[in-house]
């Protein structure tokens, strides 16, 4: 018995112990004779290296991961463009600076374009504003409340999503019941079966049916998930000037995977209600996209031009920002609140009922900007308090792993979620 590197293990040889994720979560067990899937799980779940059977003397291969001393430097002035300066004296928040950068100088070394971004930016020959330009047409003259009506009736609503939406919300739901509703729906059904037996929950055996993957996975978990997928589906038709809706949903999805890694982190059950309370975050930025496109475009042009946070626009445009255009929706469309307030203060944690969610989807929000995994229209990395970091208090030394896990799994579900829509 031995241990071995991850990229050494090759189909049939057998783990010699239990294996966890670093969070506990518990992945495979003693005995499994590893296959190409069983490979996958493990490289998903950033796993290094693991106790065999027979194996031979650890074979790590070497990483070949030397950085020039000027390619660093260049990556560091290219990263520091997106962390405002007074961020970098938050420990925390200074080794996300240090892994960006080494991130960036990889892909500099990779001979890849500096400037290549996969953010959206303000569309060519769109309105210009000019830096510090005033709104008085625009700003508080567009009533909260009725922005979400106009945009968000019934009728623009598919019935599985308001099915799934009074499951979740009634605490009599039985595993049968939410069974029954989502097979419903053949296409998110054949979704959540991709999605449930893929790397990102690692599960040793397949699961064929939803009934088996609400016994599996738990009925809030799946119902929850599932209405996550569907929203999805709902907000297609956004103009494509204004934001890309891949890039939207690949810094959303990062978002939630992250807050559901960070809520495994810290044990706190049912962490899909954090992986959709991430996906959901900026859904108000798309309510304001698809209703005030103007309006929007001005706001990410004044944003970009004063060096700005989007959301400090939105709020002296509006008089409100994105998060409470999102959180209004999701009490519309009365969801659990839980999931409504972690969306209405995801830049305000304090105000939330639910603080350490609030909290969660926070900190992930400021590592999805970071990372620069698509966008949803920001540009900078979002400030965090000493308040939001004391609730949820993680050793910066979990990032480098957490941000290896992000990569792979993001990859993953994106690919699962937007796979023949």
């Amino acid at each position: 018995m031995g241990r071995i590197s991850i990229d050494a293990l090759e189909p049939g040889m057998v783990l010699a112990e239990d294996l966890r994720h670093s969070s506990g979560r518990f992945l495979l067990g003693k005995g499994v004779e590893l296959d190409q899937r069983h490979l996958r799980v493990l490289k998903i779940w950033g796993i290094r290296s693991v106790e065999v059977e027979g194996s031979p003397e650890d074979l790590e291969p070497p990483h070949g991961d030397e950085i020039s001393p000027a390619a660093l430097e260049a990556a560091e002035r290219w990263t520091a463009k997106h962390f405002p300066p007074d961020l970098l004296s938050h420990p925390f928040l200074n080794e996300l600076f240090r892994i960006c950068a080494l991130r960036k100088a990889r892909e500099m070394a990779r001979q890849q374009d500096p400037e290549r971004r996969k953010v959206s930016s303000p569309p060519e020959g769109g309105a210009v504003s000019e830096q510090g330009r005033a709104f008085p047409s625009f700003k508080r003259q567009i009533d909260l409340q009725a922005l979400v009506d106009r945009e968000t009736g019934p009728a623009s609503l598919p019935d599985i999503f308001l099915e799934i939406s009074r499951v979740i919300s009634d605490p009599r739901s039985s595993a049968v019941h939410v069974a029954d509703v989502i097979s419903k729906d053949t296409s998110l059904s054949a979704k959540l079966l991709k999605i449930v037996n893929s790397a990102f929950y690692g599960f040793p055996s397949e699961i064929d049916t939803i009934s088996r993957a609400v016994m599996i996975v738990g009925t809030r978990q799946l119902s929850t998930l599932a209405l996550g997928a569907s929203v999805i589906r709902v907000f297609r038709d956004i103009p494509a000037d204004m934001v890309d809706m891949k890039s939207f949903w690949e810094h959303s999805i990062t978002c939630g995977v992250g807050a559901r890694m960070i809520g495994s982190y810290k044990n706190i059950p049912n962490t899909e209600r954090l992986f959709v309370a991430g996906l959901l975050h900026d859904i108000g930025r798309i309510i304001l996209y698809r209703s005030l496109p103007e309006v929007g475009r001005e706001i990410l042009i004044r944003a970009r031009g004063a060096h700005r946070l989007v959301r400090t626009e939105e709020a002296e445009v509006l008089g409100y920002d994105h998060a409470e255009i999102g959180g209004m929706l999701l009490m519309k469309w009365k969801l659990p609140r839980v999931l409504e307030q972690a969306v209405r203060y995801h830049h305000a944690p304090l105000q939330s009922q639910y603080l350490s969610e609030a909290s969660i989807v926070c900190l992930s929000d400021i590592v999805a900007n970071a990372l620069e995994i698509g966008s949803s229209g920001e540009d900078l990395v979002p400030p965090l308090t000493p308040e939001v970091w004391g609730e949820i208090g993680l050793e910066k030394g979990v990032l480098t792993e957490m941000i290896e896990l992000i990569d792979r799994q993001v990859a993953e579900i994106i690919h699962l979620f937007f796979d023949g829509r």
